[in-house]
C-alpha cells in the first residue's frame, strides 16, 4: 500500500494531462448523451415550436457572431431541426453582421443530412441577411419585412421566393425566435414585436446573458429561453437528435469528475504516505 501511495505522489503530471486529453477527445468523437434534465425554460421554448401547425413560419433570427457560435450554433441547428420536422417554414434574418454567415452554416449542414434531403431553399428556409441599425430593422418588420430585406442574403429579390408569399409582417408569422449574443436581439424584439404587435417571442442566449432575459420571462413577454451550452443541449434531447451541444456537456461532466477525482487521490495519497512517514 505504501509503494503504491508512494507511487502516485511522484506520479508525472504528463500522465494526468494525458488523461484530460483523452477525457475530452472520446466525448466529442461518440457522446456518451449522459442523463441531462430539461428546465422549464427550455421546454416551453420547444413547446411554442411544437405546437405550430403544419405550414406556420417563424421569424429565425441570427443574433451572434462566430465567438459564440459554440453556444448559439448548436442551439440553431437543433431549432432547425424541430422546424424541419413539424414542417414549420423559417425565414432567417441577423441583426448582427456575421448571422447571415451562421444562418448559411446550419442550412447547408442541416440540408447535408439525409433526413432533411427533402428541404429546399426559398421554400421551407431562406436567408434574408442583415441590415444596418438593428432597431430600425425590427421596427421596419413591423410594416414589410421584404420592405426591409428586398433581397436575400445572395442578392435574390425577397418577393420571389415560395416562402413569402402571404407574408408582409409580424401579423403574418406564428412566432419570433431571437439566437442572441449582446444587445441585439431577444430584448429588441420583445420591446418592440411583441409590445407593439403581440407577436410571440421566445429564444435562446448565451449563458452569461441569460439573466437579463428573466424580467421578460417574468412577465411573460418572452415565452421560454434556451440557456447557453446546456439548454442546447436540453433541446437536442427533445427533438431527439444529440450531437455538438450534448458532446460538450459530456466533456465538461467527465472533465469535471476526473478531476475531484485526481484531487481526492492526490489528498488521500498524501494523507496516507504522510502518516507512514
Amino acid at each position: 500500500m505504501k509503494a503504491l501511495f508512494t507511487i502516485i505522489n511522484n506520479m508525472d503530471r504528463r500522465y494526468i494531462f494525458l488523461a484530460m486529453v483523452i477525457a475530452v477527445i472520446l466525448p466529442l468523437i461518440k457522446p456518451l448523451a449522459l442523463p441531462v434534465k430539461i428546465t422549464p425554460n427550455t421546454q416551453s421554448s420547444f413547446d411554442v415550436i411544437d405546437s405550430l401547425a403544419p405550414g406556420s413560419k417563424i421569424l429565425l433570427s441570427f443574433d451572434y457572431d462566430p465567438a459564440s457560435s459554440p453556444e448559439l450554433q448548436p442551439m440553431a441547428k437543433a431549432v432547425m431541426t424541430h422546424c424541419f420536422r413539424k414542417d414549420v417554414k423559417m425565414i432567417a434574418v441577423a441583426l448582427w453582421p456575421q448571422g447571415p454567415m451562421m444562418a448559411k452554416k446550419a442550412f447547408e449542414s442541416l440540408s447535408s443530412d439525409p433526413e432533411f434531403s427533402g428541404k429546399k431553399y426559398g421554400v421551407d428556409f431562406v436567408n434574408l441577411g442583415v441590415q444596418p441599425s438593428y432597431v430600425a430593422v425590427v421596427k421596419g418588420m413591423g410594416d414589410s419585412i421584404a420592405g426591409v430585406f428586398p433581397t436575400d442574403f445572395f442578392g435574390n429579390k425577397t418577393t420571389d421566393f415560395e416562402i413569402m408569399k402571404g407574408v408582409k409582417n409580424y401579423r403574418d408569422l406564428a412566432a419570433i425566435f431571437s439566437l442572441t449574443t449582446g444587445s441585439a436581439g431577444i430584448g429588441t424584439y420583445v420591446t418592440i414585436a411583441n409590445a407593439q404587435y403581440k407577436t410571440i417571442v421566445t429564444g435562446g442566449c448565451t449563458a452569461i446573458s441569460s439573466l437579463e432575459y428573466y424580467p421578460y420571462l417574468q412577465s411573460k413577454q418572452l415565452i421560454g429561453l434556451v440557456e447557453g451550452l446546456k439548454g442546447a443541449s436540453e433541446y437536442e434531447r427533445l427533438v431527439k437528435k444529440p450531437a455538438l451541444a450534448t458532446a460538450g456537456m459530456d466533456v465538461q461532466a467527465v472533465v469535471h469528475m476526473m478531476l475531484i477525482f485526481f484531487i481526492l487521490l492526490a489528498n488521500v495519497s498524501q494523507m496516507i504516505v504522510g502518516k507512514q512517514k
